[in-house]
Parts: structure tokens; C-alpha cells; sequence
């Protein structure tokens, strides 16, 4: 490679850093056709600049897919999802990381397009992988377990909702302790119990998450309204 195409193609890479912090903030913003019309310009930028560094390219396509997603194209956000997740898989330098991370978007998507038995195998490969690469008791795997809580409760199985969302709660007390993190778990096993009618149980689980909420100094925050909120129906019904 001579000083020219080094240059160009370090040039290359920091338009497409930069292009992708623009995406980001048009997403932020709301500003969606300029999201994607800015992603879809670093895709094209990876094919010119560093057509060999197929690991961006998967990286790329998945926040094309995210964006999609945001943007309400679900079919096309899957498909491409899984072409980066295809890319991926045989791209050089690709970790274990970047894979769970991969399942963890079409997860999402898949969510969002409400197939939920996808969605859960799909988020069991994000487990699996963490799980052999850090250890059950990690954030990654905590937040999993919460992702699956909810795809368990809209697939009708609360009872292996709260399951998973206990765990998901033992981990992040471990890896946090008070944290709004580990009160969103503690409030997700509240409304599992609210889903099995059990409401003696749901208000003690919202009552502890508004707790943990005080405690660091988030009693008026939205998590510690909504907990309130449900906390409400419960009483109604005790």
C-alpha cells in the first residue's frame, strides 16, 4: 500500500467516524431520513476507502438496522441485520463481543416486530455467548435476562418472567448495588407479579424499587413515577 492510499484511507475512516456521530445525533434528534442517509453514505464509504475490513462493514449495517428500526421499517431492519450478523461471522478480527452484541440488535427488532420466539432464541445466543466469555454475573447477562423477562411475559409466561427477572435483580445488586439499573429489575419483577395477579407481592417489589430510587436520589424520576404509578393499581386492588 503506497503513503497515498494510507492516507486516503485513513481519511476515509475518520469521514465515516465522523459521519456515523452525525447519524447518531440526527437519530437522537428525530431527524430519521438523515439518519439513515448517513449511515447509508459510510456503508458506501467502507466499499471505496477499506473494502477489505468486512468487520466494519457488519458494524455498519447493524446501526443501518438500528435506525431502521427506530424509523419503523422493521423488515427491512431485520434483513440487514442479519446480512451484518452473515458478514460477521466469518469476518477477521470479529470477538465474541461484537457477536453477542449482533443477536442483541435482531433481537430487538425482532421484538419490535412482536416474534417473540425469535426474538428469545435469538437473545439466548447473546446469553450463551456472554455467559462463556464473562461469567453468568455480569451486566451484559443481567440485562439479557431482563430482555427475555419481557419476551417471557408477552409469550403468556409470567411465572418464567419473574424467574428470569430475580436473576437479572441478584446480578445487578451484585455488579451495581443501589443503582437505577437495579431498580428498572426490581420494577420489571413488580409488574410480572401485577401480570399473575399476585398484588401483595407486586406492591412489595415496587415499594423496594422506589426505595432504591430515594436512595440514590432519583425519587422523581420517570422510573420512580412509573413504579409509583403501578404501585397505585396495586393498592387498588388489595
Amino acid at each position: 500500500m503506497t503513503n497515498t492510499e494510507t492516507t486516503t484511507e485513513h481519511d476515509g475512516l475518520l469521514q465515516i467516524a465522523q459521519l456515523q456521530q452525525r447519524a447518531v445525533e440526527f437519530a437522537e434528534s428525530g431527524m430519521m431520513e438523515e439518519a439513515l442517509e448517513a449511515a447509508m453514505v459510510c456503508i458506501g464509504l467502507q466499499e471505496e476507502v477499506a473494502p477489505e475490513n468486512m468487520l466494519l462493514k457488519a458494524k455498519l449495517i447493524q446501526n443501518a438496522s438500528r435506525i431502521l428500526l427506530y424509523s419503523g421499517d422493521m423488515e427491512q431492519a431485520e434483513a440487514i441485520a442479519n446480512e451484518g450478523i452473515a458478514i460477521m461471522q466469518t469476518a477477521q478480527g470479529t470477538t465474541a463481543d461484537d457477536m453477542a452484541q449482533a443477536f442483541l440488535n435482531l433481537s430487538s427488532i425482532l421484538y419490535a416486530k412482536e416474534d417473540f420466539d425469535n426474538a428469545a432464541l435469538v437473545l439466548m445466543e447473546s446469553i450463551t455467548i456472554w455467559t462463556h466469555e464473562k461469567g453468568h454475573d455480569c451486566e451484559e447477562v443481567a440485562d439479557c435476562l431482563s430482555n427475555l423477562g419481557r419476551l417471557r411475559e408477552e409469550q403468556g409466561k409470567p411465572e418464567e418472567a419473574l424467574e428470569l427477572h430475580q436473576q437479572a435483580i441478584e446480578i445487578k445488586k451484585q455488579v451495581f448495588g443501589d443503582h437505577e439499573q437495579t431498580a428498572f429489575s426490581i420494577m420489571n419483577k413488580g409488574l410480572a407479579y401485577m401480570l399473575l395477579q399476585q398484588f401483595q407481592e407486586a406492591k412489595n417489589s415496587l415499594e423496594e424499587a422506589i426505595k432504591c430510587c430515594e436512595r440514590i436520589g432519583q425519587d422523581d424520576s420517570e422510573l420512580a413515577k412509573a413504579c409509583k404509578q403501578n404501585l397505585s393499581i396495586c393498592m387498588q386492588q388489595l
